[in-house]
């Protein structure tokens, strides 16, 4: 049995999970990305706290649900009772005066002190954007096939009996509306609240097109962003800023049809990159098609996935049989954008994606830093971070290929696996710990597009250990 070490890393919180890889399993070998499928231990530590908490399944059960149940009182104001039982008594939340701090208490499930009684419970005050940070750390961990697949999240709505009378969301979110990271995960809480949808991210999947120039699948994947969930802004009276109202599929689809068409073909490469990472990612059941299924999905400027419809001979209802239904979003601002896109389930297992269009001109990386004394001064700070980031040797037996787009402060902001084997080997490199799309103003679920200047670069991971940093090679864009 192999031991393997997954990191979920947001600012203020990391979750670390240590599990077995199953060498029986008929893929934990041959994968580029091996399966782990027997938790070891969790661990999870927050910024500007020496604490960490740590312990087995039962312990990651309790941290999962009692985190899941408090973000969603928080945001609904209506008390959920398991977000303040100490489930086996491990974990639990608790109020505390200042609205803007968050108790979270751990008894440690095995430690003992020396009179043989359990261990004191350790407080944990965290700030609300500590509170969401795990709450996206745990989403993290749900939304990744190759760690804990058995591992999950029943999420339903709290019954409306307990719900009490309504507050602004802005003025509950207010103190995390500049910097708190996504709430994906409750998204399926809130069905039966009148609170803004909450959006899912994009799962940390593959993707691959086509490269004419050498005929292989060249997997592209999109930057690591979280989406924030939107936050509507206080106004002075409640009654002027209403809660997004849910609609249904015959009202969204009737705004569809009428919406402007978004045909920047920049915005549509990243828009195409994007909707790819988000079916694949969850496309999981793939031996039950037998036959190729084709559909017109739209999807919004910031990426979600509001419509779709079967393209003939496909029949709607084989929808079912794809990742579409749980993906698609029942809000639609009436005054948005929609880019359409042909997607294909093929029968062997590849998912297509394009335009429905086309691409109406050359589509680019955005506005790009060319002066070739800033790429120079970047290059080498670019270099070293990388590698002051890398700990464990190569264990990959080829060259990874990856674009790494970079802000003029020197933060990642972007990066895209250019080769197979970039794209198998991804999580043996620094490069998801170290991208922060926020610098260049990237908001998945808002704006994919980067709205800074970044300079684009070539980095290449070399399986004896070296590492080659230069300005990106037109070959790979």
């Amino acid at each position: 049995m192999t031991t393997i070490r997954r990191q979920y890393s947001l600012p203020n919180c990391q979750l670390i999970v240590e599990g077995l890889i199953d060498s029986q399993a008929e893929d934990s070998m041959t994968s580029g990305r091996p399966l782990v499928s027997i938790l070891v231990n969790a661990e999870c530590a927050f910024a500007n706290s020496e604490k960490r908490l740590m312990g087995g399944r039962d312990f990651l059960e309790s941290l999962v649900k009692a985190a899941s149940a408090y973000a969603q009182e928080f945001l609904s104001g209506v008390r959920h009772p398991l977000a303040h039982h100490l489930n086996s008594n491990i974990i639990g939340f608790a109020r505390v005066e200042d609205r803007n701090l968050h108790r979270l208490i751990w008894h440690p499930e095995t430690e003992q002190n020396n009179a043989g009684t359990p261990s004191e419970a350790v407080e944990i005050d965290l700030t609300t954007v500590q509170l969401f940070d795990l709450v996206e750390a745990v989403d993290q961990l749900l939304a990744d096939r190759r760690t804990l697949p058995d591992f999950s999240l029943h999420l339903e709505p709290v019954s409306r009996r307990y719900r009490k009378a309504d507050v602004p969301v802005a003025r509950r979110v207010a103190p995390v509306a500049l910097g708190a990271s996504s709430v994906a995960l409750l998204g399926a809480l809130f069905l039966a609240l009148p609170v803004p949808k909450v959006e899912e991210p994009p799962r940390r999947e593959e993707t691959a097109q086509t490269d004419p120039a050498d005929g292989d699948a060249t997997p592209t994947e999109p930057p690591l962003a979280i989406p924030e969930s939107p936050i509507a802004q206080e106004s002075p009276s409640p009654q002027e800023s209403p809660s997004p109202e849910t609609l249904s599929p015959e009202e969204i689809k009737a705004l569809v049809a009428s919406a402007p068409q978004v045909s920047d073909p920049t915005a549509l490469k990243y828009l195409a990159r994007n909707l790819y990472q988000q079916i694949d990612g969850a496309w999981e059941d793939r031996g039950t098609i037998d036959r190729d299924l084709q559909y017109r999905v739209s999807v919004t400027p910031g990426g979600l996935i509001v419509n779709y419809e079967a393209v003939q001979p496909t029949s709607q209802d084989a929808a079912e049989q794809t990742p579409l239904p749980k993906l698609r979003y029942n809000t639609l601002d009436e005054k948005a954008e929609i880019a359409d896109f042909r997607v294909v389930f093929t029968d062997n297992e590849v998912l297509q994606v394009s335009p429905w269009d086309g691409y109406q001109g050359t589509a680019t990386l955005g506005e790009e830093i060319t002066d070739r004394a800033t790429l120079s001064a970047l290059t080498q700070p670019l270099r070293n971070r990388i590698l002051d980031a890398q700990s464990d040797e190569p264990t990959y037996d080829r060259a990874l290929v990856f674009r790494v787009g970079v802000t003029e402060e020197g933060a990642i902001a972007d990066y895209e696996a250019k080769n197979q084997a970039a794209l198998d080997f991804v999580e043996r490199t620094p490069l998801p710990d170290l991208v922060k799309p926020e610098a260049a103003g990237i908001e998945p679920g808002k704006n994919l597009i980067p709205q800074e200047p970044l300079a684009q670069f070539q980095v290449i991971f070399k399986p004896s250990g070296a590492l080659e940093v230069g300005p990106l090679d037109n070959r790979y864009r």
